[in-house]
């Protein structure tokens, strides 16, 4: 069946922004470890691969369906922060701007009757749950210690092992 071209827009915008996060949490991979905060690096490199993974998925998809992949420019991402906090802002952020552009695409999508294209996207909703409560919770917990550098360096460590344990959960 074929998809409506608004709704193949919509999808093509929607990879975009994956590929836009998963530029900006590697600019902001490269803040934490020019600062040498190798845990929140680690943190970030692996939320870039991840993001990268979504928007493959996406384009997995429109292949799938026989659907025209629509290149669009990404744009560039912010390179200077004020702080670690501000990162962690940035990025719960843009997790809930991409979460409410996600809510708006399966609404038009359900509003037209699109059910594949529905349950396609139900993985990105719940994905979003966890990426949104993700980025919170490391937002709080960086406030708090607002911005002592012991309490950065003890959460950099905390965050070094949160990546390596899901990188080994995911092998």
């Amino acid at each position: 069946m074929k998809i409506p071209s608004e709704i193949v827009q919509s999808l093509n915008e929607q990879l975009n922004r994956e590929l836009f996060a998963q530029y900006m949490y590697l600019t902001i991979a490269a803040y934490f470890l020019e600062r040498d905060f190798e845990g929140f690096g680690a943190f970030f490199l692996k939320q870039s691969r991840e993001e990268g993974e979504h928007a493959m998925r996406l384009f997995k998809y429109l292949m799938e369906k026989g659907v025209p992949f629509q290149p669009l420019p990404i744009e560039i991402p912010p390179k200077n922060y004020e702080s670690p906090l501000a990162c962690f802002q940035a990025s719960y952020e843009y997790e809930q701007k991409v979460t409410l552009s996600y809510y708006n695409l399966f609404k038009k999508v359900r509003d037209m009757g699109e059910y594949d294209v529905e349950e396609f996207l139900q993985w990105y909703l719940r994905e979003q749950r966890e990426e949104e409560a993700l980025m919170r919770l490391w937002m709080e917990k960086v406030a708090m210690v607002k911005g002592e550098p012991t309490g950065l360096l003890f959460l950099d460590r905390e965050a070094r092992k949160a990546a390596e344990k899901e990188e080994s959960e995911e092998d």
